[in-house]
């Protein structure tokens, strides 16, 4: 695992993190810097959360010609294990892996920030529950991702069981 970042640093969330209210349950320094695009990768729910959601979370799987779009927050370096934790970097074995990505904003700045992918991915993958596809797609909606985007994650289908996690 990396090194403690000693200063802010810069998180891009494409799940349900995407959502600020979620996402600041667990780092309430979270600010909102720009909507991103992570280019060669698609949105997989390659892991399973038993748990809280009952049904797939996201993961970013290697993917030419596809794309994630997220949003890129600026987090308080003592928010850093916090994050990992939610993340379930400490589990036995861990949920996902710290990744360090480039992404592009808008304004075609190219931004290298830290993100999480699945650390062992089930290739036939999990559908989501109703309200983690729902929580994703809020949080697409609240930060201004791309419309075409938004109706991809709306049209993703469900598990239809009841999970949820901390709003």
């Amino acid at each position: 695992m990396s090194a403690e970042p000693a200063g802010p640093f810069l998180y891009f969330g494409y799940g349900s993190n995407l959502d600020v209210d979620r996402l600041r349950v667990h780092c309430p320094s979270a600010q909102f810097v720009s909507i991103a695009r992570l280019a060669g990768y698609r949105l997989a729910f390659s892991i399973e959360s038993k748990h809280t959601w009952l049904g797939g979370v996201g993961d970013m799987q290697p993917a030419r010609g596809d794309e994630i779009w997220g949003a890129l927050w600026l987090i308080a370096a003592e928010e850093s294990r916090t994050l990992d934790e939610q993340e379930g970097l400490f589990r036995d074995p861990p949920a996902y892996q710290r990744v360090t990505i480039e992404v592009t904003t808008p304004a075609s700045d190219v931004v290298r920030c830290r993100s999480y992918a699945v650390a062992a991915p089930d290739p036939a993958g999990f559908l989501p529950s109703p309200a983690y596809r729902d929580t994703v797609v809020r949080g697409a909606r609240r930060i201004g991702l791309p419309e075409a985007y938004i109706a991809r994650l709306a049209a993703i289908p469900d598990n239809g069981r009841e999970g949820g996690g901390p709003h």
